[in-house]
């Protein structure tokens, strides 16, 4: 039983792997300020023969590694740009890419065995670009729908914070309705821009026809108005977390 953390600037998303089979997971909400301990009790829902992190958030971290050795008795494994998982980083700063993405990138190249976007739908929106021979191409960062309705209450005087929802038509008939309108198909336009012209130098890069994967907290929502080759993955950085476990076997230690 392989424990697999996804750390995110929202979430921690823990994912509990028999073989290659997900078989439970759970969230807790990303505090860099929490104990070791009150982490490691989090954390410890079960019996695991080895844990693998990946994260985005340099303050939680230790925490994580303290935290499991302190539940478990074991290391953890800890996913970075450095990790020789068989990809090449083709971008200018290899060191600043996000473990997420690196796990996403793996991920969808084991399911494509191609060239492949990943659609990240999380606190931020991340575009992932896959080459047919599996190197990491670099993509696009968009603020998420969610950052940018908090962005729409704090930085105007009248503005209310709303959920993002899809509304039932485009031309809101009250404050909330405009401002869910224009987060949602706002929102859809964007991503459906990026896609496309993403896809469109992919192609004239010599990489295909790519695959389109969308996964995240938020990839439901919007999965239905994307264009149909996309296939919406909602745990796939916890299954680029397994295959890189698989790789990196033998750097951890069992617990």
């Amino acid at each position: 039983m392989l424990l697999a953390l996804d750390v995110g600037n929202t979430n921690i998303t823990a994912g509990v792997f028999s073989g290659r089979r997900l078989v439970r997971q759970w969230r807790l909400k990303t505090d860099p300020a929490i104990g070791v301990h009150r982490l490691a009790r989090a954390l410890k829902r079960g019996k695991f023969s080895a844990v693998v992190y990946g994260s985005v958030v340099p303050a939680l971290d230790r925490k994580i590694e303290r935290a499991v050795s302190s539940a478990f008795g074991c290391r953890a494994l800890s996913v970075t740009p450095r990790s020789r998982l068989g990809l090449k980083l083709r971008v200018r700063t290899p060191g600043q890419v996000g473990a997420d993405r690196i796990l996403n990138a793996v991920a969808a190249f084991e399911r494509s065995k191609g060239a492949a976007v990943v659609i990240d739908f999380g606190t931020a929106t991340t575009f992932d670009c896959v080459a047919r021979n599996g190197d990491y191409l670099g993509g696009a960062i968009l603020p998420g729908p969610n950052m940018a309705a908090r962005a729409l209450h704090e930085f105007t005087a009248k503005l209310p914070l709303v959920p993002v929802a899809r509304p039932r038509r485009v031309i809101g008939r009250d404050t909330v309705e405009c401002i869910q309108a224009g987060l949602y198909f706002g929102y859809l336009g964007m991503v459906e821009k990026v896609l496309q012209w993403t896809l469109m130098e992919m192609k004239r890069g010599g990489e295909g026809k790519a695959s389109v994967y969308a996964t995240g907290g938020l990839s439901a929502l919007f999965k239905n108005e994307l264009p149909g080759r996309a296939v919406l993955v909602a745990d796939l950085t916890l299954e680029g977390l397994r295959i890189a476990f698989e790789r990196l076997a033998g750097r951890g230690e069992s617990c």
